[in-house]
C-alpha cells in the first residue's frame, strides 16, 4: 500500500522545486513515476536485490528533494548481490520507516545507510538510521515491518525476517535476513 502522506509530500515539494529549478522538478516526476510503476506493476512476487533497490532509489530521490540537505544517503551493496532474490515490497517499507519515524523526527541533519552481506547461506540486508527513535510497540512494530517480517516467515521459516536493534538517540539498525535464492534464467 501506498502511503498518502508520501504522496502529498511528494506533490508539496514539486510544487516548491517547480519554479526555482524546473529541471530538478522534472526530475522528481520521474522519479515520482518510477516510483509508482515499480509501486504498482510487479509481474510478480518475487524481485531481484537490484529491482527492489531501484524501487528504494525513486523513494529516496524523492525524500532528498523534500528534505534539501538534511538527508544523507550512503548505499553499500556489492554488486554480486544484486542477482539475488527476495519477496517484493521487501525493502522500501523499511526504509520508508526510518525516514517517517526516525530521520524526520529529528531537528538535525539525519542519515540513512544501506548496506548488504552474504554469509553462510544467508542474505543481510542493513537499513540504520542516525536517529535511534525506535520503541517497541506491544501490539507490533509498525505495519510496514510487520507485513514484511511475517511474509519472510511464512515463506521461508523463522529463522529469517525482520530484527532491529537500537541505541537510543543514536542509531536504529534493522537487518532483514533471508536465505539466498539466486535469480534464475529462463532456457
Amino acid at each position: 500500500q501506498i502511503n498518502p502522506h508520501f504522496l502529498f509530500n511528494a506533490l508539496n515539494t514539486l510544487a516548491a522545486v517547480i519554479r526555482r529549478d524546473p529541471e530538478a522538478a522534472r526530475q522528481i516526476v520521474l522519479h515520482l513515476s518510477t516510483f509508482f510503476r515499480k509501486s504498482l506493476k510487479r509481474p510478480s512476487n518475487d524481485a531481484t536485490l537490484k529491482d527492489e533497490l531501484e524501487h528504494v532509489d525513486a523513494y529516496l530521490q524523492i525524500e532528498l528533494a523534500r528534505f534539501a540537505g538534511r538527508l544523507d544517503v550512503e548505499m553499500n551493496i556489492p554488486e554480486e548481490l544484486l542477482h539475488y532474490r527476495l519477496p517484493t515490497f521487501t525493502l522500501q517499507p523499511i526504509v520508508e520507516n526510518a525516514i517517517k519515524h526516525g530521520v524526520s523526527q529529528m531537528i538535525e541533519p539525519g542519515k540513512i545507510a544501506i548496506s548488504a552481506e552474504k554469509s553462510d547461506g544467508t542474505l543481510s540486508i542493513r537499513v540504520e538510521d542516525s536517529a535511534g527513535l525506535y520503541k517497541p510497540v506491544p501490539e507490533g512494530d509498525g505495519l510496514g515491518m510487520n507485513l514484511v517480517d511475517r511474509r519472510i516467515k511464512i515463506r521461508y521459516g523463522a529463522n529469517y525476517g525482520v530484527r532491529i536493534a537500537c541505541e537510543p538517540e543514536r542509531r536504529t539498525c534493522v537487518t532483514i535476513a533471508l536465505p539466498i535464492e539466486e535469480e534464475t534464467v529462463p532456457c
